[in-house]
């Protein structure tokens, strides 16, 4: 991820790859201009940096973001360029996120996007960045959709042992950051924000109400039958896989 000052370029922004000669710019904290080449040679040095550059050192081409007047911005994704270098009188914020995962890339921008806006001199405030890609599909980004949730009451009150009802569950829902929007006698409907990406099923909405009851508050009780567990066949036969590979070399 990079942030940059939005008034020291102008878009359109395109993303490219070029061969490391081909590139040449100022990175972040720099005084000297430097190539591709240059560049890692420069950063194997550096104690921080060293350990990202195999990520694209012995690519053909380095991925790299230039404005419409060819100021770089970035080499992601290892360094910023000074051009772009946000300072104490920086108005206006750029964020650019790269990776090999659109989903991840889409939550850690909705993210980064929502908390920064809080400290925006018009507060909330994010402008979205229309990007087209080579096959002329677009999309507009950060998307910032809330995921909703039905959840039945009977479930939830059997996973925390505990006899709630919606009234009692709406609070407990607010201390978490969420939000119960509709109710009926039998289910709730809560709505999750971008910022909680962690929540994926009814149960860690669950589990979020039994951390705001307080876990301690739970009645404890001996389970109504005792059994002895084991792995399954299948589990067992993959650990020794997984074994077997790291052995060889392989990275699970």
């Amino acid at each position: 991820m990079g942030t940059h000052d939005y008034d020291h370029f102008e878009g359109p922004i395109t993303y490219e790859a070029l061969k490391p000669e081909e590139i040449s710019f100022v990175p972040l904290n720099e005084a000297k201009e430097m190539n591709g080449v240059e560049f890692m040679e420069h950063y194997s040095k550096d104690k921080y940096l060293k350990e990202y550059l195999p990520i694209i050192r012995d690519k053909p081409r380095y991925p790299i973001f230039y404005d419409k007047n060819r100021t770089v911005l970035s080499l992601p994704p290892i360094k910023n360029s000074s051009a772009t270098a946000i300072s104490v009188d920086t108005k206006n914020v750029f964020i650019e996120i790269t990776a090999t995962d659109h989903k991840r890339a889409k939550i850690v921008l909705d993210i980064l996007t929502t908390h920064l806006s809080m400290y925006s001199s018009d507060k909330y405030c994010i402008e979205q960045v229309l990007i087209e890609y080579p096959d002329g599909t677009t999309t507009v980004n950060p998307t910032l959709e809330e995921k909703n949730f039905e959840i039945s009451l009977e479930y939830t009150n059997r996973l925390l042992g505990l006899s709630l009802n919606v009234f009692e569950i709406e609070p407990l829902l607010y201390k978490m950051g969420l939000k119960l929007t509709s109710s009926t006698n039998d289910t709730f409907t809560v709505s999750v924000p971008v910022t909680r990406s962690d929540i994926l099923h009814a149960c860690d909405i669950a589990e979020d109400i039994g951390i705001a009851f307080g876990y301690n508050n739970l009645m404890t009780s001996l389970p109504k039958t005792l059994t002895v567990g084991k792995a399954l066949p299948k589990s067992k036969m993959t650990d020794l896989l997984r074994q077997e590979l790291a052995q060889a070399g392989f990275i699970e």
